[in-house]
C-alpha cells in the first residue's frame, strides 16, 4: 500500500472518530450534564481505542513500506546498515536461537558470512520488530533506529506524553483493567478532541518522515 493511501486511510479512521464524537456531544447536551451519562462517558472510552487503533495502522503500515523498498531497491547485505541487519537477518537468528545443538556453530558461521555477501536483502513483508513497548515512543525509536530514518519520532516533545496515555488507556479498556465509562469520565469533549488531533499530527509526522526517508538514494546504509 502505498504512504498516500496510508495516509487517507489514517485521515478517514480519525475523521470516523471526530464525527462520533460530535454524536457524542450532541448526546450530552441534550441531557444537560458537562460529563454526560454512561451512554456517553462508554462512547468517549471507546474513542481512545479508535483513537491508537489508528496510530497502530500508520506505524505497522510504514514499516510495510519501507520494507517493500528495501526489497526493490536490490540493496545487499554487504552494504546495509549494521542495525538493518537485525530486521534482514531475522530468520538465521532463528536458526541459530532454535537450531539443534549439533548444528549451532555452522548457523552461526554461515549468519556471519551472510553480512559480508552480495546477496540482495529480502525482508518478509509481514515482519515487524516488536520490542514489547506496545507501541509506546520506544517501538518508534526502534524503528527509525533500524532503518536509520532521521529523527525526530515525533513533531513536538510533549507529544511522546501523549503516545504514553494514549497506549495505557486503551490497554486499560481492552484488557478489562478499566471500563470504557471510567476512562471516558474523565475527560470532556474538547479533552478528547484534542487528543484526536494530536495523533493526528503524530500520524501525520510519522507518514511524512518516512516519506522523505524513500527518497533518499542513501537510505538504509
Amino acid at each position: 500500500m502505498s504512504l498516500a493511501a496510508v495516509s487517507a486511510e489514517a485521515v478517514n479512521r480519525l475523521a470516523s472518530a471526530r464525527a462520533f464524537l460530535r454524536v457524542i456531544e450532541a448526546h450530552e447536551k441534550t441531557g444537560g450534564s458537562g460529563t454526560g451519562d454512561v451512554a456517553s462517558r462508554s462512547g468517549k472510552g471507546m474513542l481512545f481505542v479508535s483513537n491508537y487503533a489508528a496510530y497502530e495502522y500508520v506505524v505497522v503500515e510504514i514499516v510495510k513500506s519501507m520494507i517493500g523498498d528495501i526489497n526493490q531497491r536490490g540493496l545487499t547485505y554487504a552494504s546495509v546498515r549494521t542495525d538493518l541487519m537485525a530486521l534482514a537477518l531475522d530468520s538465521d537468528f532463528s536458526s541459530v536461537i532454535d537450531g539443534a545443538l549439533k548444528k549451532t556453530w555452522a548457523a552461526r558461521s554461515l549468519l556471519l558470512k551472510k553480512t559480508r555477501s552480495t546477496t540482495a536483502v529480502v525482508i518478509k513483508d509481514n515482519l515487524f520488530p516488536k520490542d514489547g513497548s506496545q507501541f509506546r515512543a520506544a517501538q518508534l525509536e526502534t524503528i527509525w533506529n533500524i532503518f536509520g530514518v532521521p529523527l525526530p519520532i515525533v513533531p513536538e516533545p510533549r507529544l511522546l506524553d501523549h503516545i504514553r496515555e494514549m497506549v495505557d488507556t486503551r490497554n486499560d479498556i481492552a484488557h478489562g483493567s478499566q471500563a470504557p465509562e471510567h476512562v471516558g469520565g474523565r475527560f470532556s469533549i474538547v479533552d478528547i478532541e484534542r487528543r484526536i488531533n494530536d495523533t493526528e499530527k503524530i500520524c501525520t509526522h510519522l507518514i511524512a518522515s518516512v516519506g522523505s526517508y524513500l527518497t533518499d538514494e542513501l537510505a538504509y546504509i
